[in-house]
């Protein structure tokens, strides 16, 4: 596998049939993994912004992109799901059958460069599969994580979302890692306490 790091959004337009792609064939009803979503919030919202799209390329196809923005702090990088404010879901652009191999390539990829890092991957979609196969990769690397699910609507249904935040075993990036745990618990509970 070869992972290929996409900066501008007009290097993305050469993948836009590989994207397509996998879309079509995962059967994706979700317009925030959609490539003209995804292109456009770069071109018109993000261009300011820190984003990388990573595409794993094997035996010379595209198999996979992970949508991110990667921003270097005083710990080392954090990595959130690009459009977070503008997206509640977002996931990883791979096939079914490909995605734990992606998923153990993509961030084995990012963590041996990066080294000290915290990702905050907001807006998970359950029914995707991505939360379990992210859940099992972190397991066999021993690299702990905090999930939080949430109840979502979209288009009079209910589906179920994770925020999911983990980091590399560095003790800066554990400190921060920690840090937004426990945000996100408190975040949590106003919600909740708004809901009575």
């Amino acid at each position: 596998m070869e992972l290929i790091v996409i900066n501008t959004y007009k290097h993305l337009g050469a993948y836009e049939k590989e994207w397509s792609a996998i879309s079509a064939e995962n059967q994706n009803t979700n317009p925030s993994l959609e490539y003209d979503f995804v292109y456009n919030w770069w071109r018109f919202v993000g261009e300011n912004e820190k984003v990388e799209i990573y595409a794993v390329r094997e035996h010379k196809r595209i198999i996979a992109f992970f949508p991110i923005q990667l921003k270097k702090t005083w710990f080392g990088y954090i990595g959130k799901f690009i459009a977070l404010d503008n997206a509640h879901y977002m996931d990883i652009i791979a096939r079914k059958r490909d995605l734990d191999r992606v998923i153990m390539f993509i961030f084995d990829a990012i963590i041996k460069q990066k080294k000290s890092a915290v990702f905050y991957l907001h807006g998970l979609v359950e029914s995707g599969g991505t939360p379990v196969k992210l859940s099992n990769y972190l397991q066999a690397r021993n690299l702990k994580e905090q999930s939080i699910r949430i109840v979502t609507s979209y288009d009079d249904s209910y589906s179920y979302t994770r925020n999911t935040i983990f980091s590399t075993n560095t003790v800066r990036a554990k400190t921060y890692r920690n840090f937004l745990w426990a945000k996100e618990k408190v975040s949590m509970k106003g919600i909740g306490r708004g809901r009575k």
